[in-house]
């Protein structure tokens, strides 16, 4: 009887769990480049000397979606967006290299170009500090201020961007991007503009996938009752009357 107890207990954690992970996307769907998370289950069968006689759920490991999100135009001059694969590198709180797609991009009182969230972004020499004027980002990611007084801006730094293959990267708790090995510039990586890049989640598909793993939890409690009661019932044959 254990055994399904213990199935249906999986299954209530592994539903729980990946209800977590949906609700936090739905909860993110307006953040600038906020890439959803994902989470899968397995089966896990346990073994003995009769073979592989119980199977439970897994714990749930969560990845992230890489799917590009839609770009609105805003107008704005220190707003981009990543044109197709790449990412921004930024310096993340520990001081280590980071990436996001997040590109609402400002300038820090202290002149340090930094993202919406507030990590300072990487430029050729480490993080880009901007003169006072009027400041513009190409499509190259060069960084440009036009002093006052001065005719035209001047190239102070350039962004750094970067193209590593999908799965050398991993999702921290704060929603930015790390590579277990230090990733070059890529300079084909282009920027649009005056746009910014939504979150890539679909809220109809969000609402969809947090009711049916709603349903599946349900599901495994009535296993749990279910259980009970057979436990119940089998006790109750085994007892004698006095």
């Amino acid at each position: 009887m254990d055994r399904l107890i213990y199935t249906a207990l999986t299954g209530m954690r592994a539903r729980l769990a990946a209800q977590g992970v949906t609700a936090n996307n739905l909860a993110n769907a307006g953040v600038t480049g906020f890439r959803r998370e994902i989470s899968s289950l397995a089966s896990r069968y346990l073994g003995g000397p009769e073979g592989a006689t119980r199977v439970q759920a897994d714990d749930a490991v969560t990845s992230a979606s890489t799917d590009p999100g839609h770009i609105t135009p805003t107008g704005q001059p220190l707003d981009v967006a990543v044109s197709g694969p790449g990412w921004i590198a930024v310096q993340a709180s520990g001081g280590a290299e980071a990436y996001t797609r997040r590109g609402d991009l400002r300038i820090a009182p202290t002149g340090v170009l930094e993202t919406g969230d507030g990590h300072p972004v990487i430029g050729n020499a480490g993080v880009i500090t901007l003169p006072a004027g009027d400041a513009s980002i190409a499509a190259d990611g060069s960084v440009s201020v036009r002093l006052a007084g001065a005719a035209a801006p001047a190239v102070v730094d350039r962004i750094k961007l970067v193209d590593p293959p999908p799965g050398d990267l991993h999702k921290d708790s704060a929603g930015l991007f790390r590579s277990a090995d230090a990733v070059d510039a890529a300079p084909d990586v282009r920027l649009q503009t005056g746009a910014l890049e939504g979150a890539n989640v679909d809220s109809a598909r969000g609402l969809v996938e947090l009711i049916e793993q709603s349903r599946g939890f349900d599901v495994s409690a009535k296993l749990l009752s279910a259980t009970r009661e057979i436990d119940e019932a089998g006790a109750k044959l085994m007892r004698l009357d006095n």
